[in-house]
């Protein structure tokens, strides 16, 4: 992006307007909430819209997963849960499984459950070795498992993926509205490795 806050404003726009131009189509709905809840921070309003989604094409696995990821960082853990382990039973082979995965890591990282949490991460990232959000739940669920080496070697990937990524601009980075769960995340990449 090169107008970070000129974009985001107009993404939010056309998601809005997407809305105004079809109620009743889910996907628009799914697409629209999802942006709404990214770009403008407005994760009632985006789960609102996926749930709509849902009522109207109850199938629709993005509507689960997108819908999965703003109640996650709503910080609905369980229903986060819910909603990914059902887009999965929905579409197991998904061609945005790996986001699934992610989510499912990060939700398990919230809660406490560093094991899982590394699991679900591995293997999001085997699905796409690229994906920030996998890189950096794997580096710091490791490290809160006390897997630092192998942390340590997740942080050095995540660093690769993305070299501006400081424990400064999280909250730029994912919208996570409990602290206590920004929390959990910075210190696990704070013990992984990541700069202030």
């Amino acid at each position: 992006m090169t107008d970070r806050p000129r974009e985001m404003a107009e993404g939010t726009r056309l998601a809005l307007r997407a809305v105004e131009l079809d109620k009743e189509d889910a996907v628009a709905l799914t697409r629209s909430g999802h942006a709404l809840g990214h770009l403008a921070g407005d994760l009632e309003g985006g789960i609102a819209l996926l749930d709509k989604a849902l009522v109207l094409n109850p199938n629709l696995a993005a509507a689960w997963f997108l819908g999965a990821f703003l109640r996650l960082w709503h910080g609905e853990t369980d229903a986060a849960i819910e909603h990914f382990t059902h887009a999965m039973r929905l579409s197991p082979l998904d061609p945005e499984l790996y986001r699934m995965q992610a989510g499912m890591a990060v939700a398990n990282l919230f809660q406490g459950h560093f094991d899982i949490a590394t699991a679900w991460a591995r293997n999001a990232a085997r699905e796409l070795p690229g994906f920030l959000l996998a890189a950096a739940v794997l580096a710091a669920s490791q490290a809160l498992a006390g897997q630092e080496a192998a942390a340590r070697q997740a942080m050095a990937h995540l660093r690769r993926l993305d070299p501006g990524l400081r424990l400064s601009n999280l909250k730029d980075w994912l919208p996570i509205h409990r602290a206590e769960n920004l929390a959990t995340l910075a210190l696990g990449l704070r013990r992984a490795g990541l700069p202030e």
